[in-house]
């Protein structure tokens, strides 16, 4: 009898092994890129893909012309309809934690199968799988004018097949962050919504942990203004600026205004674009009544567009206006910010005359020489423009002085790497974009020959298409990517306590050799200490694990983003019309 018991005992539990053996492992990943609704890199560097399923691709395809023609769609509207998708997706997946099961997504208990087959963008047998769904956002992209945004020269192009640039997001045509003010989703996009919410049911793991953190963090500042012998350097913090406004409340904009209402005889303004800010006009009509020379050259398209909406209206109150529109390179950009008081003082750096870095909501490094010599400089570049030579008609009016102009003084190529080569201690960069090829390089060669090499990057350009974060990252580089409402819109580098490098152009190829840009390096090591204390102070600022991951520019990750009234991520959905930002965040 007791011999028959551990029989039974011993099949029961080879039973129980056997079912345990059968049941299926889940392994847990987290999403580090969106291909597509259908394709996702994981962080292991894997190439995930549903099974089954389709959807339109988020760029020019043979399957997606296929497709488009029997969904009877242009190929335009099918790869606007395959970024919509995309973007979709991204709300939904990158940068989380999921579990893979059977080959099916496991995120937060929810299958995404499902949530992807309850979408508008889910296509199985060439038909798309919930009509009616599909059918609204159908209809909004052919009423609507989308175009292409160059996330490297911030130009707007139209949608072809014959041209798409390898940095990009898809807009709606007019659509720009500070041109929102009407934050309820337009109805078509509400009801696509409708389709899933699994959001209600409770918030993923990271958006609590970083909810908590969120309230219990120091709410500390730095000093942003330093003035030394010859010149003054002046920082935004936009970790306390979390919503623009139109009021000149930043310091730059201060000093900026200051200066032209002490100007006596002469101003001369080279400035990518403008958004209103009101003090600024005063100012600058008063500066007029009092007899002072005011000239402005600012960027324009060959159709007379620019980038900012007010724009024209600063061209008619100066009058005395010049702009590349007439160039024979007139899809390069004017993307200088700078100007020249009575010939002996100088403002430049990052940021543009638009509100949101005139408030300080943008993070932005401007510095003030008092300087003739430079003054005279600057007034050199500024005459070749106001004559009409642009980009590549310019010539180098500079052979001894810090002071880069491009293109004609190739920056990156004569004054930027040879600094980042002879790096000893360390290179910390607070950036827009770090992309440029040959300074990826050297930035990852200082790191394997023992420098500290640290950057912090601006979250909508860190997860762009042609983002080079992953390659610093695999390669050792510390990516910290920010996560406040604003941009990291800063152009800057700090080496060794020695040098501080900064100015209006991007570390891209076309900041080197297309576009109208300056560009300083200060060698003072009070200006590099000082930078380098800011640096950390916003290093510490950002939580670590934004080393790993990659934060939504408008989401519960990004503070403040989901609450400034503005489109962050360029998806026209601001604030709580955002999926991003209408993730419930359990009660803890």
């Amino acid at each position: 009898m007791r011999r028959k018991i551990v029989c039974i005992i011993i099949l029961i539990l080879l039973f129980v092994l056997f079912l345990i053996f059968l049941h299926p492992k889940e392994k847990e990943y987290y999403v580090r890129e969106v291909i597509s609704p259908t394709e996702f890199i994981l962080d292991n560097g894997e190439i995930f893909k549903v099974k089954g399923l389709e959807s339109l691709d988020p760029y020019f395809s043979s399957r997606n012309k296929e497709l488009a023609s029997k969904l009877n769609l242009s190929e335009e509207d099918a790869f606007v309809t395959g970024n919509l998708g995309k973007y979709w997706a991204r709300n939904i997946l990158e940068g989380r934690k999921i579990n893979i099961c059977n080959n099916e997504i496991i995120y937060h208990k929810f299958n995404y199968r499902s949530i992807f087959m309850n979408s508008p963008y889910c296509i199985k047998d060439d038909r798309f799988v919930n009509p009616k769904a599909s059918e609204k956002v159908i209809k909004t992209v052919k009423r609507t004018n989308y175009r292409i945004l160059n996330l490297e020269n911030d130009k707007v192009y139209p949608i072809s097949p014959d041209f798409i640039p390898e940095n990009y997001i898809v807009i709606k045509e007019g659509h720009r962050a500070w041109r929102f003010d009407n934050p309820a989703a337009p109805p078509d996009i509400k009801g696509v919504n409708k389709a899933w919410r699994f959001h209600d049911k409770a918030a993923p793991p990271d958006i609590k942990g970083y909810k908590k953190k969120k309230h219990t963090e120091k709410e500390t500042e730095h000093t942003t203004t330093i003035e030394l012998k010859d010149f003054k350097l002046l920082l935004t913090d936009f970790t306390q600026k979390l919503k623009p406004d139109r009021k000149c409340s930043s310091n730059i904009c201060k000093e900026i205004l200051s200066n032209i209402n002490q100007a006596q005889s002469s101003i001369d303004i080279a400035i990518y674009g403008y958004s209103s800010v009101p003090a600024i006009e005063q100012a600058i009509k008063n500066a007029q009544q009092r007899g002072v020379k005011i000239r402005l050259v600012h960027d324009m398209d060959s159709k007379g567009n620019n980038i900012y909406e007010n724009t024209s209206n600063l061209a008619k109150l100066i009058q005395n206006t010049q702009s590349d529109r007439n160039s024979k390179e007139a899809s390069f950009i004017m993307h200088n910010k700078f100007y020249i008081f009575d010939n002996k003082t100088v403002i430049t750096g990052s940021a543009n005359l638009s509100h949101t870095d005139m408030s300080g909501y943008n993070s932005n490094a401007v510095v003030v020489i008092n300087s003739e010599e430079a003054a005279n400089i600057y007034r050199r570049e500024f005459e070749q423009m106001y004559e009409g030579r642009f980009h590549s008609v310019k010539t180098s009016m500079n052979k001894t002085s810090n002071i880069y102009f491009s293109p004609q003084d190739k920056t990156i190529t004569n004054g930027v790497l040879p600094l980042i080569k002879g790096a000893k201690n360390y290179i910390y960069i607070p950036a827009f974009i770090v992309i440029e090829n040959r300074i990826i390089e050297e930035l990852i060669s200082a790191k394997k020959r023992g420098i500290d090499v640290r950057i912090i990057a601006d979250a909508l350009n860190a997860s762009a298409r042609h983002s080079r974060v992953k390659d610093l990252r695999e390669n050792g580089v510390p990516v910290k990517i920010e996560n406040y409402a604003g941009k990291m819109h800063s152009k800057t580098m700090i080496i060794d306590d020695k040098y501080l490098l900064l100015g209006s152009m991007n570390f891209s190829y076309s900041g080197e050799n297309r576009n109208d840009e300056n560009f300083i390096i200060l060698a003072n090591p009070e200006a590099a200490k000082f930078y380098k204390s800011f640096f950390l102070y916003l290093w510490d600022k950002i939580p670590d694990k934004w080393l790993k991951y990659y934060p939504k520019a408008e989401s519960f990750d990004s503070v403040g983003s989901c609450s400034d009234g503005i489109d962050n991520d360029y998806d026209g959905l601001i604030d709580s019309a955002d999926e991003g930002c209408r993730a419930r965040v359990e009660k803890s």
